[in-house]
């Protein structure tokens, strides 16, 4: 224990020196974009906290690439990062190609909450929410799809899959403006309306009552939920 205590002290230490390194050197635009294409996580957290503009479509791109399929804290600054450029008039129009919008899906249900959070906020500005619907759509069936397999509720798995629910309802109620409903929302929304998770049912009159003011089928969903004693339920379907 004493050596794995001395190993991990040392670890730190350096780390933080190379931190502190970064730190204090002057970084350039094109120096920052250069680091965001390197693997080394530290640098490139660093250089995503400094980077204020993005000049062209290449540079939004390796930026996005940071989102998915990085380290946890490189794709939460990226999140971050992304969110501040893209409501921006003079950066929005680089962050709105088909392969961008599939990483901010994938990003709406990051295993960080903060990832999550900021994906869901970063599909508002997307031109195109229709595309973004249609694929958050796929994957709430593929989830329910996977959850009919499952026999345990309480396990992991399960859990895992709800909170897949709970942020990709999340998305689509953020986007109910501008999208338009179909049948699949229904049969989706009806299923989730039956979740032994409060959080589903909640996001799941959240989404209902909005899509409700498009969509006059959703009542059948909302009757499902309008003897819940869920107070956060109660309140979207009073809402109505």
């Amino acid at each position: 224990m004493e050596n794995y205590l001395e190993i991990s002290y040392e670890n730190n230490m350096k780390m933080l020196e190379e931190a502190y390194g970064y730190c204090v050197q002057n970084y350039t635009h094109e120096d920052i974009i250069e680091a965001l294409k390197q693997d080394n996580d530290l640098k490139k957290q660093l250089c995503l906290i400094e980077l204020n503009k993005v000049n062209t479509q290449e540079e939004a791109d390796i930026l996005v690439n940071n989102l998915t399929r990085h380290s946890g804290p490189t794709r939460e600054t990226s999140s971050f990062k992304i969110l501040e450029l893209i409501k921006q008039n003079d950066y929005k129009k680089f962050f709105q190609s088909k392969p961008q919008m599939n990483s901010y899906i994938k990003a709406v249900t990051d295993i960080n909450p903060s990832v999550s959070r900021n994906a869901v906020e970063i599909i508002k500005y997307t031109q195109d929410k229709q595309y973004i619907y249609d694929g958050i759509i796929k994957e709430l069936k593929k989830i329910l799809s996977e959850l009919k397999e499952i026999k345990q509720t309480r396990s992991y798995t399960a859990n895992k899959k709800n909170f897949g629910l709970y942020w990709n309802l999340e998305a689509l109620a953020n986007i109910s403006d501008e999208v338009n409903a179909n049948n699949e929302l229904i049969e989706i929304l009806s299923e989730t309306a039956k979740s032994n998770d409060y959080t589903i049912r909640e996001k799941t009159a959240k989404t209902a009552a909005l899509f409700f003011k498009y969509n006059n089928n959703l009542k059948n969903v909302l009757d499902l939920l309008k003897n819940d004693e869920n107070i956060y339920v109660k309140k979207y379907i009073e809402s109505i």
